[in-house]
């Protein structure tokens, strides 16, 4: 059965988390994702533990499925391989900072050069326009410019949480593949490549939507613990249970809410649904006193059984062995080397055509030669390059 993306070639240079799990997308859907790698270190990511066997587990779950190669693109020769590999691919990705790409003699107007019909994205932090477009930055930095940080604490004052997972990160590879695949398309329909810029500072601020909308049709601004989707309302929190864990409830409806005031015996709240600030504290004391009267098990069989949007904060290993994510296929097994070893799935299932859940990674310039021949070049040329230092690894 055919995937999505058979026959489109990316070249990626992108490496630690962005723009690998971008690129592990279009590769889940078909696409031969070629990851250009330098050749001292690589790509970060291949450093970072735990390790099955000599792969990075962090680097498997973003790099299943590509190949590799190794250039120098500091040298003339290196970037010409670039260029050649350029006129063969159909997209085109990149993360450094605007400085770096034309330092680098890799910019949009150079490869369009080579190859009209490229689909170029730079995946950067700050986009190469505005004051900020050449600071280095990292997710937590995005967060806290784009002000996810300010309402992330339990109430003012306090200390803003982090977020477990690199929201604007993970946010901001998904809107790149979007993006790719719909300029793949536009290329189908009116011809020619395209230039993207996916800022990951953008989709952060555009993550704030609702705080936004608060902000700029009110002119309040929005405080941690004071917004619906930061527990103002009694209906939409988090609430701790008998043993030290904790309940997401997020009775929305009022048919939700006034079920769940009857399963907690307390049928006096059903009309303070949307209490907020000090009236709203003797509404969450309440319901928090009634929820620390049964064990995290007790309550989730009750709301499973009452079929109420309440439901348990689970721990990584408790995910893992959920039944909905075995149901889902969300972490297949497949062969890592001589092990085998869980993954991510693609997060999305299709009928009419195949996404499949790749497996091994490829080691640091592994597919380096073949590459090469794919782009055209003779083993005598191969060989030249390699003893000019312009691909393939250095040192023993």
């Amino acid at each position: 059965m055919p995937r999505p993306l058979d026959g489109v070639v990316v070249l990626d240079l992108s490496r630690l988390l962005p723009g690998p799990f971008c690129t592990q997308l279009l590769a889940n859907l078909g696409a031969d994702v070629i990851k250009v790698e330098d050749p001292a270190l690589g790509d970060y990511m291949r450093a970072v533990p735990p390790a099955v066997g000599d792969t990075s587990y962090p680097f498997l779950m973003v790099n299943r499925g590509k190949r590799s190669i190794v250039i120098d693109l500091r040298t003339k020769t290196g970037r010409g391989v670039l260029y050649r590999l350029a006129r063969k691919a159909d997209v085109f990705v990149e993360q450094f900072r605007p400085s770096t790409v034309k330092a680098l003699g890799i910019d949009y107007p150079r490869l369009r050069r080579a190859n009209p019909r490229l689909v170029y994205c730079s995946f950067g932090g700050f986009g190469r326009t505005g004051p900020y477009a050449d600071k280095p930055a990292h997710d937590l930095n995005f967060e806290a410019l784009a002000g996810i940080l300010s309402v992330t604490a339990s109430r003012p004052g306090e200390r803003p949480a982090i977020p477990g997972v690199p929201v604007s990160d993970l946010a901001s590879a998904c809107l790149a593949a979007f993006s790719i695949i719909a300029s793949l398309h536009r290329r189908e329909r009116f011809g020619g490549g395209e230039f993207l810029e996916v800022a990951i500072f953008d989709t952060s601020v555009s993550l704030m939507v609702l705080n936004l909308a608060r902000y700029l049709g009110t002119g309040d601004i929005p405080v941690p613990g004071e917004t619906i989707v930061t527990g103002i309302f009694p209906f939409y929190s988090l609430y701790e249970t008998a043993d030290g864990r904790w309940l997401s409830v997020a009775c929305v409806e009022p048919k939700f809410w006034r079920r769940l005031c009857e399963i907690l015996e307390t049928p006096e709240l059903i009309d303070d649904q949307f209490v907020s600030g000090v009236p709203a504290r003797p509404v969450v004391d309440r319901i928090s006193i009634a929820f620390k009267a049964k064990t995290l098990a007790a309550w989730t069989a009750i709301f499973d059984r009452e079929g109420l949007p309440v439901m348990p904060v689970l721990r990584v290993d408790e995910v893992v062995a959920d039944p909905q994510v075995a149901a889902r296929d969300l972490l297949p097994e497949v062969r890592v080397g001589k092990v085998r070893r869980r993954v991510l799935a693609h997060p999305a299932k299709a009928r009419a055509s195949s996404i499949r859940t790749l497996s091994a990674a490829p080691g640091h310039g592994e597919h380096t030669d073949e590459i090469l021949r794919w782009a055209g070049y003779s083993a005598r040329q191969v060989k030249d390059l390699r003893a000019a230092g312009a691909v393939g690894l250095t040192g023993p």
